[in-house]
């Protein structure tokens, strides 16, 4: 029979531990990829109130967004590029490059939308005119409640919605913002509610 010194065995038992745990300098291991857990995703900016349809509270990666439209856009072009309920007004000077534009959603029925490529910048705005006849902004609607268009952009580096300056052509039913950057947008009624995520006690 074999006889250890407490010191060997102690060296022995730290050992078997650190290979239990993982932590062997011979197999280092990494980190394993996780999917978004339900608290990082009930921690995502809740969205403004929608006119049409309920607006998902989600994060973009988990939204199925469907190409509504794709279109190439010059730098030189003066054009408008629609789909569903939005257009997209684009002027000489809007574009630093030829951009291939598109306009995406989740739900035709629900007035939040991507304008891609996403992030891009305008030196001249874009001017976006939104659809809101049959909303509850619309007054001739049945379901309309008095409210407002109002369009809100995500900010992604803050996880917040911002709201828009705009003006609102009553006669014709149409919200109309000139835009400075391309996000995810959402056009919703003034209403009570935050802006950013609750918080961890709440």
């Amino acid at each position: 029979m074999r006889h250890f010194s407490n010191t060997k065995l102690q060296a022995l038992a730290v050992s078997g531990l650190l290979l239990v745990a993982g932590c062997s300098r011979s197999l280092p291991t990494a980190p394993s990829a996780t999917a978004p857990s339900a608290s990082s995703i009930e921690r995502q900016a809740p969205p403004p109130p929608s006119l049409l349809g309920g607006v998902l509270s989600l994060p973009d990666s988990l939204l199925n967004w469907v190409p509504v439209v794709q279109q190439l856009v010059l730098v030189d072009q003066d054009v408008v590029v629609t789909g569903h309920r939005w257009s997209l007004h684009f002027v000489k000077g809007s574009l630093t490059d030829n951009e291939l534009i598109t306009i995406k959603d989740y739900d035709p029925n629900v007035l939040d939308v991507q304008f891609g490529p996403h992030g891009t910048k305008f030196p001249v705005p874009v001017t976006l005119t939104v659809d809101f006849g049959n909303t509850a902004a619309d007054p001739g609607a049945a379901q309309y409640d008095g409210s407002e268009p109002v369009l809100y952009w995500l900010n992604d580096a803050t996880n917040t919605w911002v709201e828009m300056p705009g003006r609102t052509d009553w006669a014709n039913k149409k919200l109309i913002v000139q835009l400075p950057h391309f996000s995810r947008y959402v056009v919703g009624g003034k209403a009570a509610w935050r802006q950013s995520p609750p918080h961890e006690d709440e």
